[in-house]
């Protein structure tokens, strides 16, 4: 992978990363550890993302080029009883997070959103064009992750030749806790798992998501929103049969049996918060962002990176 066009920046300033502790931000701790440009990975120890002048100290200490914004506020469900700190985090963080890149002659602020903004006006997969919303149909969270990328386009457009990238995506899994290790948890303890099966998208995994910041960062492309998911589509349900028949293959000792896993509309599982049923998400835009850098990786499929995610979990834990 080639970070050529980080050319341009004072290499005596950092990369600062929000959210280093989430499963995208471990990753980007990862990706970029080999790059010439320093990086500096906050938690929550390190700057409270709800705290105005805990961002302004962070910002101003480390004057960065580049800001990637990994960080969120993402319980989703207790979103609903909280929705000042879900708005503290994912709306106002980001804004002033935009506020200060936008002044630099060549800012650059990446920021990782969710398929959450959509409230299934469409049946077919969204477009970056396509409208968000309704915020009067969404989950606390999901209003809270638009009105953070709203700000971040309404600040940039009297940018001074800096850019934004909103990289919305969908299903994460990687270092940390998520469905898919959830899934495989509960198939080495059950003899029978009821899953949703009604509910669409894409899992996309958080070390591409962090190879994908770190490339469009790095490139001419122009700013905006970008849809950041791998190929096909799937169910909750249908990934939960994937990954524990992989699991299997791989040499884990599970219960259940494929035929056991059953498939629930989601109804059957009520939660506090809203989900979106329809949550694909056209990579078109991405796909052509991608050609025109230097990267060479064949896009992914989402079996092709879950397989290989949940063969070296299986390894992992047998080794362990």
């Amino acid at each position: 992978m080639s970070f050529s066009s980080f050319e341009f920046l004072d290499h005596s300033k950092p990369i600062v990363v929000f959210g280093c502790d989430g499963q995208i931000g471990k990753a980007l701790q990862v990706s970029l550890k080999d790059l010439k440009t320093p990086a500096v990975f906050l938690g929550r120890s390190d700057c409270d993302l709800s705290d105005e002048s805990s961002i302004a100290q962070v910002l101003n200490q480390y004057q960065p080029q580049v800001i990637i914004n990994a960080a969120a506020y993402t319980a989703v469900d207790q979103a609903e009883s909280e929705p000042d700190l879900a708005f503290a985090i994912n709306a106002k963080a980001p804004e002033l997070m935009a506020y200060y890149m936008a002044n630099l002659a060549h800012g650059i602020l990446v920021h990782y959103s969710t398929d959450y903004v959509f409230a299934d006006t469409k049946t077919d997969a969204y477009l970056e064009s396509d409208v968000a919303g309704p915020a009067s149909q969404l989950s606390v969270y999901g209003q809270s992750k638009l009105a953070g990328e709203q700000a971040i386009e309404k600040v940039f457009k009297s940018g001074k030749g800096s850019r934004y990238f909103v990289l919305r995506t969908s299903w994460v899994y990687g270092d940390g806790d998520n469905f898919i290790r959830t899934m495989l948890c509960l198939a080495g303890e059950r003899d029978q798992l009821k899953v949703v099966s009604d509910q669409l998208g894409a899992p996309t995994s958080a070390q591409w998501l962090a190879e994908v910041g770190i490339q469009i960062a790095g490139s001419r492309v122009a700013s905006g929103v970008y849809h950041a998911v791998p190929d096909g589509e799937t169910s909750w349900h249908g990934l939960a049969v994937f990954a524990i028949e992989t699991a299997v293959s791989a040499g884990a000792g599970v219960e259940v049996k494929s035929e056991n896993i059953l498939p629930i509309p989601a109804v059957d599982y009520p939660l506090p918060a809203r989900r979106p049923y329809n949550s694909r998400m056209s990579n078109q835009k991405l796909k052509q962002a991608l050609s025109e850098m230097a990267y060479t990786h064949q896009y992914p499929h989402w079996q092709e990176q879950v397989e290989t995610y949940v063969k070296n979990y299986v390894s992992y834990s047998l080794k362990s």
